[in-house]
This record gives structure tokens, sequence and C-alpha cells, in this order.
């Protein structure tokens, strides 16, 4: 990473800096806006800048990389990762003025397709190998409430950022109803019961990531805010209104337990989880 990050203050003037060089990535018309982090404002020094940009067609993703190479020259260190062909998302990322630039390039169709299923009520998660429990398809309705938009010549994230600004009720109830099952799956479990005897700390410690994701995806639908993805949930989860008592730090000391794998460190482990999960059934059902 290069040495002294920009301040994230100055992303608005990245991107419109490099807007004119990122548009020649779609083939056609497409809309812009600064999102991730700093659009969410947990962003700091050390965040990259996320331009999303959204098109029913882009370019593939060598010409898209020369396109950089060419602006900023080699020392941008392009790269760019998705299928080309039609377009699902993809992305092409560099470094510019010693900021990592991530340009993430997702269909303007599956996205309103997706906030279309999101807003009835329907969950998918999809497992890909770029986040820790897969993605879920309800984070891009966080992405789009919190994106600040830079160029959208026909209204379409204006039009996207008016449907999601109230959490709809039928994702609430399905997320809610989902991912507290899954919770409340593990704890009493005869496996995991087992498993703590054994001292089998490597299917223990993925019970607990498990269910604690499972429980993360409940507290955020309980307080009616979107799940905003996997980095930095610690900083999120603590503006949540309605919490078990020091959830969030309740959370790190599960993930995080130290110590020798015995059972009687394991069994803490594991009762300390089910009350959590108590808890935020409670919660749930207040």
């Amino acid at each position: 990473m290069p040495a002294n990050p920009t301040a994230a203050d100055d992303a608005d003037e990245i991107v419109g800096e490099l807007l004119p060089l990122v548009r020649r990535f779609c083939a056609g018309p497409c809309a812009v806006a600064l999102g991730g982090s700093i659009a969410k404002g947990t962003g700091d020094a050390l965040s990259d800048v996320d331009v999303y940009l959204f098109a029913d067609a882009v370019l593939p993703g060598d010409e898209r990389r020369e396109i950089v190479r060419e602006a900023l020259g080699d020392g941008a260190r392009a790269v760019s990762w998705g299928r080309d062909g039609e377009l699902a998302e993809g992305g092409t990322d560099f470094w510019h003025r010693g900021r990592k630039v991530e340009c993430w390039l997702r269909s303007a169709t599956h996205v309103e397709r997706a906030i279309d299923a999101c807003v009835r009520g329907e969950v998918r998660r999809d497992y890909v190998f770029w986040t820790v429990m897969g993605f879920f398809t309800h984070a891009v309705l966080a992405d789009v409430r919190a994106m600040r938009i830079v160029e959208d010549a026909d209204g379409m994230l204006a039009r996207w950022k008016a449907r999601v600004a109230e959490y709809p009720e039928a994702l609430r109830r399905e997320i809610v109803g989902r991912y507290l099952a899954e919770a409340k799956f593990w704890p009493e479990n005869f496996h995991y019961r087992t498993a703590v005897q054994r001292r089998d700390a490597i299917y223990t410690s993925g019970i607990v990531q498990q269910t604690v994701h499972a429980l993360v995806q409940v507290v955020f639908a309980i307080n009616r805010e979107y799940f905003p993805g996997e980095k930095r949930l610690g900083e999120l989860m603590e503006r949540l209104p309605a919490l078990p008592p020091a959830f969030t730090e309740r959370v790190r000391a599960l993930l995080h337990p130290g110590g020798e794998a015995s059972v009687e460190r394991l069994e803490a482990q594991r009762l300390e989880l089910a009350a959590l999960v108590a808890e935020v059934d409670r919660l749930a059902g207040s």
C-alpha cells in the first residue's frame, strides 16, 4: 500500500476528477455514484474510494484496464475482474493519488430486479469467495440508500433511493424469521455439544461464526436498518438503538475468545452463544 493515503473527505474530488475516465468503461449510458464506507459515513484515511457505475453494457476487462493505463500510467496497477460478455457485475480497480479506487460495474437491470425482490420480501444469499458469509442480495439496498449520486441523467438512481428510503416490512419479517431460526438451531445441538467435549475447536468456531452472522442479520432487520455488508460491522452495529446489552462487545468476545481450546472454555463459549441467541429472540418478539 502506498504511504500516506489522502484524507477520506477528498473522495468527491477524486471521483469528479476520474469521471471522464470511468465513463469510458461503459458501452452506452451509465449512472455514477460514490459508495462504500465513505458514503456510509465510516470512511477514514485508509478507506478506498468506491465508484459505482450502473449500466447494461460495459467494455471487456482488458480494454478497461488499458484505458486506465493510458490515462494514468503503469503506476496505477489497474486490475479488472468479472466475466466479459453479458453484464451482471464486474470491476476495474486501480491506484490514483495514493488511494485505491475500486470501480464496481453493475447491471442496472439486475439492481432494479434485486430491489423489486427485496421489497417483496425475497432474500437470497449467494456463496461467493470474496465475502466471508456469502453475498446477501439485500445488502444492495444499503448501498443504494447510502450512495452519493454523482451523475444520473435520467433520474434512475434517485428513483432507486426513493424506493429504499423506507425499510420494507416484508423484508424485515423474512430476514428475522429465516435467520433467527438459523441462529436457534445450534446452541443446544447434539453435534455442537459433542464437539465441545472432543475439543473440536475448528468445528465449533465455524458454528459460532455462522450463528453470530445470523444474529447480525436479525438485529439489523429488527432495527429496520439495511445490512451494510461485513466490513466494519462493529461500528455500524453500535449505532443501532435496539440491541441486547453490550451486544457488539459480546460478539467480539465470542469470535475471539483466546486461550486454550479446553472443554471448559468451549462450553463457556457455547453457553454465552446460547444466551445471546435467547436475548435476540426476546428482542425480536418485543
